[in-house]
């Protein structure tokens, strides 16, 4: 029988969680002792570190018996966790919309649908909540798998371009190594759902939505709506045009900027033939007296 490769193996990766996390604590204090001091340290593992305790509490109680036997609420505690990080990722978006807080919301919705689609399969959740008609069990499980990775990379080369200091580099690269790791650990688990045929019969898909989305918009007519609103309005406009006199009012100033106009032309004529007049006076005097000096001259 030939062995497991390492990224088959739930055991293994399991124990790379539970390592990794611990590097990841181990470093992020370290940096935070470096910068602010030992009385910084506390505060940065409720901050920063919290959402890496509660998946290393997870890990490690999945490894003995307790962890075993209420598997089940341990997978309901863990989802809500990441519905926590997923609300606080989409308020981030909201106040900071850039390319890192999309990517990073993304993520996060990413994992939560896994999550859900995975970890409650074999409860009675999954039941009562008909999670079986959800259509993300369209979705297969290379493709979420992936997807994530590929999310994953590109937010670490988002996060390697806005980091100017070797700490943010080095966390940066542990965290999407555990996010890949963790992502990797639910795919395991679905494997291991599927082969077992646990809750493998799920009905809902996305052409199903998408047609009880396009029924909805074609029982509403909203083209119908949108012309009959325009209508409306104009309707509204032309009353309140009416009512003002508005048309009256535009035609009487229309009248006076075409008298004014007249009477700026009348008066710009009457000044040019005055003009002319002064000037033809001026001429005739010069050439009179002109006349006057050559007569003087030649006697």
């Amino acid at each position: 029988m030939e062995d497991k490769k390492w990224y088959n193996s739930a055991k293994k990766i399991t124990n790379l969680i539970i390592g990794l996390i611990l590097l990841i604590i181990i470093c992020n204090q370290s940096f935070a002792f470096g910068k602010n001091g030992s009385l910084e340290l506390f505060t940065s593992i409720i901050n920063h570190n919290t959402i890496y305790l509660f998946v290393l509490i997870y890990f490690i109680l999945l490894k003995i018996y307790v962890g075993k036997r209420y598997f089940n609420y341990l997978s309901v505690f863990l989802i809500f966790i990441y519905f926590i990080t997923t609300i606080t990722s989409l308020l981030t978006l909201i106040q900071v919309f850039s390319l890192n807080s999309v990517l990073d919301f993304i993520l996060n919705s990413l994992l939560l649908i896994y999550l859900v689609h995975v970890l409650l399969r074999d409860t009675r959740v999954w039941r009562e909540f008909y999670l079986s008609s959800s259509p993300f069990n369209e979705l297969t499980n290379d493709f979420i798998f992936y997807s994530i990775v590929v999310v994953s990379i590109f937010l670490l080369a988002v996060n390697l371009i806005n980091t100017v200091v070797i700490s943010g580099v080095i966390i940066s690269v542990l965290d999407t190594i555990f996010k890949i790791l963790f992502s990797r650990y639910i795919y395991l688990y679905r494997d291991y759902l599927d082969k077992k045929k646990i809750n493998i019969d799920n009905t809902g898909n996305f052409d199903v939505v998408r047609d009880k989305v396009q029924d909805v918009l074609d029982k509403t007519d909203i083209d119908e709506k949108i012309v009959a609103k325009t209508k409306e309005v104009k309707k509204k406009v032309d009353s309140y045009v009416k009512d003002k006199k508005i048309d009256k009012k535009v035609e009487k100033i229309k009248d006076k900027v075409v008298d004014t106009t007249k009477e700026i032309e009348n008066k710009v004529n009457d000044i040019v033939v005055d003009t002319k007049k002064e000037i033809n006076k001026k001429s005739s005097k010069k050439s009179t007296t002109k006349k006057k000096s050559t007569k003087k001259g030649d006697k």
